[in-house]
């Protein structure tokens, strides 16, 4: 009953938020036939993160096929438990409706990663039950979009499980929201002029015979060479 809570507030959270980038924005979107690989398994979409509204653009980047939608739900967030705090009761009653996974913060961290058994316990536990999660390997953002150094969580989890992760880039997320005044829009979202693009990326397999540095590197590394493949490609065509 729970789970179809979730695919239910999913579902509606994902053509909300793809109407309001429609309307507030050029919002585009590439490569969701490289889901239909992964429709019918366990997965991992990995993203680059520069925006508290990268959830939103994510979900809105999903099929809209309401048969294919109900394959990829319910597809959880991992979210740090600091957002569950009832200090904030909206945001903590919005994560739970959507079926967010909450990722512990580890209090000793050991230096031979021990420490994610035990903060990574819940996605892939989902995972091996055959579910869907999407992480943002960089955790937190940097405003003007440059990118962070990842952390080793989604390698850690694509070794535990071996769940193909599917890589997405997002272009223009970092000029949707204000720097000034957080959790608002831009005059210039308002007005329609910004750009979002969401590229979803080829599953990547296997990371074998690599450190969980190398293997974080190596997927950042892929979601960020999707805009110079899309640059590319657009070049060409010119």
């Amino acid at each position: 009953m729970f789970i179809n809570f979730i695919k239910i507030s999913q579902l509606s959270y994902c053509c909300f938020s793809f109407l309001a980038l429609k309307i507030f924005t050029r919002f585009e979107i590439e490569g969701q036939e490289n889901i239909k690989e992964v429709e019918d398994s366990s997965a991992i979409f990995a993203s680059n993160h520069n925006s508290y509204i990268d959830s939103g653009i994510s979900a809105a980047a999903m099929p809209k096929n309401s048969i294919y939608l109900k394959k990829i739900a319910p597809l959880r967030f991992l979210v740090m438990d600091k957002y569950f705090s009832w200090k904030i009761p909206p945001i903590r009653i919005f994560l739970e409706a959507m079926g967010t996974i909450k990722v512990k913060k580890a209090k000793i961290k050991s230096e031979g990663h021990s420490h994610l058994h035990y903060v990574l316990s819940e996605p892939i536990k989902f995972l091996k039950q055959g579910g869907k999660i999407w992480i943002y390997p960089e955790g937190g953002f940097y405003k003007n979009g440059e990118p962070k150094k990842p952390r080793v969580g989604v390698a850690f989890i694509h070794q535990q499980t071996g769940a193909p992760i599917l890589p997405v880039r997002i272009i223009g997320n970092n000029n949707i929201m204000s720097k000034v005044v957080p959790f608002l829009p831009k005059i210039t979202t308002l007005l329609g002029l910004n750009k979002i693009k969401v590229i979803i990326g080829k599953p990547i397999r296997s990371l074998e015979n690599m450190s969980l540095d190398e293997a974080s590197r190596e997927i950042m590394k892929t979601i960020y060479e999707i805009k110079s493949c899309f640059n590319s490609s657009k070049n060409n065509q010119t």
